[in-house]
């Protein structure tokens, strides 16, 4: 096993037969001739290195056969080392904490009840539809076999339906012009639409904090990410100047806006003055928008429901959507997107390269969980809250009460899996919010929640907030009820 570390990899236990790589690089003069030198025993191998007069390549410690030391990492790999060295590794020690035994996890987004039951049981009769009947009979011998790029027919079709039965301007529907792939997730959604839109020093900008995979996303394609920071106290609304201050401060080459709502993690659901806002900059300024619109039908307040950035701005929108989310299925891996044909096309092109296909048989569920939505849903009346976001709604308002009652300061949830808070009152940790994530799931309480330092652009981390904690609300009530239950008795002061 090798680790990498700072671009190159690490030596953790030799190698039985020097790797070819090492055999190739580096020492021209004494190059190994003829295939069977890649295959040299042991004896000749360390004779090999002290003839050539390379020992200062191995390690001192012994003679290992080892070459990791000067295995070379690509620069993209380097960089994501050295983003994953500041907020990765704190992702990772936070949610090591989580599952130390004791510790009640409402840190990681992953609902652990509600899953699509419709999506379930069609997904098993899918799985059987190879084997043989009765009759001695196959349904299907391609259930479980690769399914076409860019999606079934059964699936591509209900993403469509989905679309144009939950849409509220019933007007924004275009089928001429729009059309629908299933990606392996809508990380891979959102993966391929960057790929298919961005060159080398383009930039991407979104509201700050933010999903942490629209930076990886913007670091693959060797663009930058320009943030729009929210402000927590004016519960995370975006204004018009806001863009505008951003853009001016760019290098006006923005070539996509990332907008997230119900928005994670802040739980703030975008008005349709903001929608509108959006949608009259990227025109301004030839921008195409993804929709990252993962938890629509988690939405709380009936007077705010989900509006659909695409019915502002069809022409250049491209929606995510997944199973994940929308049917708590995140093991699945079923996502989708939706928009203009130009560009979903150009997304087919790079979802054949990434992941090739989506299981069948889960496109089988997925396909008629969303028929099913379609078949109770009323033209023009919009996108409308599933069953699951009354449990969401009441596990918000049950948190709410015994973070504040602790301490907190909350910012009250409109959607979504989570809910923020501010520490910026806890005298014992300084208001630090990484600080108060420690001592949460390590002390008393023994409750795991998440710093929002990871949702924030680490190249701004002299100016990101550093009080601000996400917990998750995607969890059984009798999980929230233990979680409100423990902070109340273990307050940190």
């Amino acid at each position: 096993m090798i680790h990498a570390r700072g671009g190159a990899v690490q030596n953790v236990q030799p190698f039985p037969v020097p790797p070819s790589i090492f055999l190739n690089h580096h020492f021209d003069s004494a190059k190994p001739r003829g295939k069977s030198n890649l295959l040299l025993p042991l004896k000749r191998y360390r004779s090999f290195i002290a003839r050539t007069k390379i020992r200062h390549l191995i390690p001192k410690s012994s003679m290992s056969t080892d070459a990791s030391d000067i295995i070379q990492l690509s620069a993209l790999a380097t960089a994501f080392q050295e983003q994953q060295s500041g907020p990765g590794a704190l992702w990772a020690e936070i949610t090591a904490l989580s599952r130390q035994p004791g510790v009640v996890d409402i840190g990681q987004g992953y609902p652990d009840f509600g899953s699509n039951v419709i999506a379930k049981q069609s997904a098993k009769r899918a799985i059987s539809m190879d084997e043989k009947t009765i009759s001695g009979d196959v349904p299907d011998a391609r259930a479980n076999q690769y399914a076409p790029i860019p999606g079934t027919k059964d699936m591509l079709d209900a993403v469509k339906r989905y679309y144009r039965e939950t849409a509220k301007n019933v007007s924004s529907v275009d089928e001429t012009r729009d059309t629908s792939l299933v990606t392996t997730s809508a990380t891979e959604a959102l993966y391929v639409v960057f790929r298919a839109l961005l060159n080398k020093g383009d930039e991407v900008m979104t509201l700050s904090p933010f999903f942490p995979w629209y930076l990886a996303h913007a670091t693959v394609t060797e663009c930058s990410l320009i943030d729009v920071p929210l402000n927590a106290e004016d519960g995370f609304v975006l204004t018009e100047d806001m863009l505008e201050q951003a853009y001016v401060k760019s290098e006006k080459r923005v070539k996509i806006f990332v907008h997230c709502s119900p928005h994670n993690p802040t739980g703030h659901v975008s008005s349709e003055e903001e929608l509108k806002i959006i949608a009259k900059f990227c025109r301004k300024y030839n921008i195409v928008a993804i929709a990252d619109e993962v938890y629509e039908r988690s939405t709380f307040i009936e007077s705010k429901p989900h509006l659909r950035l695409r019915e502002y701005l069809p022409e250049r929108t491209i929606t995510c959507g997944t199973s994940s989310k929308l049917m708590n299925l995140s093991g699945w891996r079923v996502g989708w997107i939706y928009g203009p044909k130009v560009i979903i096309d150009a997304c087919n092109t790079f979802h054949s390269y990434a992941s090739f296909s989506t299981p069948t048989p889960l496109q089988a569920g997925v396909s008629d969980a969303l028929n099913d939505i379609c078949d109770h849903a009323n033209p023009g009346e919009g996108v409308t809250p599933d069953e699951n976001a009354r449990i969401l709604a009441s596990n918000a308002n049950l948190l709410a009460s015994a973070l504040t009652a602790s301490g907190l300061t909350v910012y009250p949830a409109e959607g979504g899996f989570f809910l923020v808070a501010s520490v910026k009152n806890i005298k014992s940790i300084d208001g630090d919010a990484i600080q108060y994530c420690k001592k949460l799931a390590r002390e008393g309480a023994k409750v795991s929640a998440v710093p929002m330092t990871p949702f924030y652009n680490p190249a701004k981390a002299a100016t990101n907030p550093t009080d601000l904690v996400r917990f998750a609300i995607c969890k059984k009530r009798d999980t929230i009820e233990e979680a409100a239950k423990r902070i109340r008795e273990n307050p940190l002061v």
